[in-house]
């Protein structure tokens, strides 16, 4: 969830995206939550992984919010196609 390639061949933080950040501010939540319940709304099963006592609790309370049309609309631009679909898996 958190990189992806751009068409450019760089990798792109979804978490420091200026559109995924607005909305964050908009429904007072953070921008993971904001990915994970974009995902959850287009039915997409998902499986956050997180060891830390804070965000383990900010995963349960994305079923607390919806994204409304326009969010999604907001969302879906941010589409970069089948390129912008691969995963850069960074050093541990």
């Amino acid at each position: 969830m958190k990189r992806f390639l751009s068409n450019q061949n760089c990798a792109v933080n979804l978490l420091e995206d200026p559109v995924i950040g607005a909305l964050a501010i908009k429904h007072g939540k953070s921008p993971a939550q904001i990915l994970l319940r974009y995902l959850i709304q287009l039915g997409v099963s998902v499986i956050p992984k997180s060891v830390n006592q804070e965000r383990l609790c900010q995963n349960i309370k994305i079923f607390s919010f919806e994204l409304d049309l326009d969010d999604v609309l907001q969302l879906e631009k941010l589409d970069r196609g089948e390129e912008g679909r691969s995963i850069r898996l960074g050093k541990r």
